[in-house]
């Protein structure tokens, strides 16, 4: 994390522009947008997504240097929560809260310290104002990320599905007969 300021900026832009994050901004774009991200540090072990929360959700981070874990908690008997997914650097967090600030869908826990870059909404609002070309294409990268999440959640739905009914078919036979009704009293 021993870098300046220009080699942390176009660092962050290059990293804004993979596959993983928003990669149909061009450069350009990517070092606009980052020019209205501030710098955040964030210590190994912290928690610093709440599952659940909505005050301050109205950003997202883009991971410039460490690991954290996706988790979402346990909806059965109150057990561990669940790593959902690891990510390090290019990964970018809480897209959908920089949208609309509603609460949370996971946590989000630095296993390494973390160097992040935030995007607020005040910060997205002054960009569409200022460059409403640039902001378009940002909000049109973030809406296809969002899409394509979509897609994927959809797709592992409907495996899940076809797995619920052949596990249906496999266990129904083992199922005792349905209890008959109770004979009538004479």
């Amino acid at each position: 994390m021993n870098q300046d300021i220009g080699q942390l900026r176009e660092l962050a832009a290059r990293l804004l522009i993979t596959p993983s994050a928003l990669g149909e901004l061009s450069f350009d774009d990517a070092l606009q947008v980052v020019d209205r991200m501030r710098l955040r540090v964030i210590e190994a072990g912290t928690v610093f997504v709440r599952e659940g929360e909505s005050a301050g959700s109205d950003h997202m981070l883009l991971i410039l240097d460490g690991e954290l874990s996706v988790e979402n908690t346990d909806l059965g008997q109150g057990e561990a929560d669940m790593v959902v997914r690891l990510m390090g650097p290019g990964s970018l967090i809480g897209e959908l809260g920089l949208l609309d600030g509603a609460p949370r869908s996971a946590s989000c826990v630095a296993h390494t310290d973390i160097l992040a870059a935030e995007l607020g909404r005040e910060a997205l609002v002054r960009l569409i104002e200022d460059d409403p070309r640039v902001g378009a294409r940002l909000l049109l990268a973030i809406a296809k990320r969002i899409a394509d999440h979509l897609r994927d959640a959809t797709r592992r739905l409907r495996l899940f599905t076809q797995m619920n009914r052949v596990l249906s078919r496999e266990l129904a036979p083992l199922d005792p007969a349905p209890p008959a009704s109770d004979p009538p009293l004479v």
